[in-house]
């Protein structure tokens, strides 16, 4: 594109000065032809070409002047136009859009959500109960802690005449690093909480006083 219009001013220019050198250059000959001396000639060649130059560069200027707003206006013309048509719908405001969008169904989904990772966190805590619970318990109290882990899980009670759990070889220390893990690791309220599950659900736990169960629960 600039190469373009380069080329169009440099072609423009080559013939202007050629032109005007062909009119001094035909002054000078009709100079000579007068019986003029060479000097007079020469003097009515550099005349010519000065009356030449300044006659150019003032039509230049003044017709620069006098189209630029008539081309300004023919540019403004071709410039494409955007319409808006009258059967296009209208864009619909943020708050409009959510009304478009039930809260039952968005409470639904949120519901789901929510069911899903807490199925996700059961699963990833039951494998670590078979990884750190399963040498020391028979495989019926191994299932019976897991739905119990489950229903801690989600937030609902133990029934009252549930059978405890005794484990073999875990000690005290090893039970409460057990239910701080779980507390961690299911975001239960007040770590303290697991306290209570501890002692329902293991039955070396029932002996002993909550707060020296609370004061025995760390994450080394």
């Amino acid at each position: 594109m600039y190469d373009k219009k380069i080329n169009s001013h440099l072609i423009l220019l080559l013939t202007v000065s050629i032109a005007g050198l062909m009119v001094v250059a035909a002054g000078r000959w009709i100079a000579l032809g007068k019986s003029a001396d060479v000097g007079s000639a020469n003097l009515i060649f550099v005349i010519i070409l000065g009356i030449a130059t300044v006659v150019y560069l003032t039509l230049i200027t003044t017709l620069s002047h006098l189209l630029a707003p008539w081309l300004t206006k023919l540019q403004s013309k071709k410039k494409p136009t955007v319409t808006i048509s009258k059967n296009t719908p209208e864009l619909k405001s943020f708050e409009e859009s959510l009304t478009l969008i039930p809260i039952e169904e968005i409470k639904c989904t949120a519901e789901e959500r929510q069911a899903e990772r807490t199925v996700g966190q059961i699963r990833i805590f039951h494998e670590y109960t078979h990884y750190a619970v399963v040498p020391y318990v028979a495989t019926e109290s191994l299932s019976r802690l897991c739905d119990y882990i489950e229903l801690c899980a989600q937030g609902e009670e133990l029934l009252k005449d549930i059978t405890p759990i005794r484990t073999e070889k875990l000690t005290n220390i090893d039970l409460f690093h057990f239910g701080w893990n779980m507390s961690e690791h299911f975001n239960v309220g007040k770590k303290y909480e697991v306290v209570p599950w501890l002692q329902f659900v293991f039955a070396n736990m029932r002996d002993l006083e909550p707060f020296y169960i609370k004061g025995n629960l760390s994450t080394p």
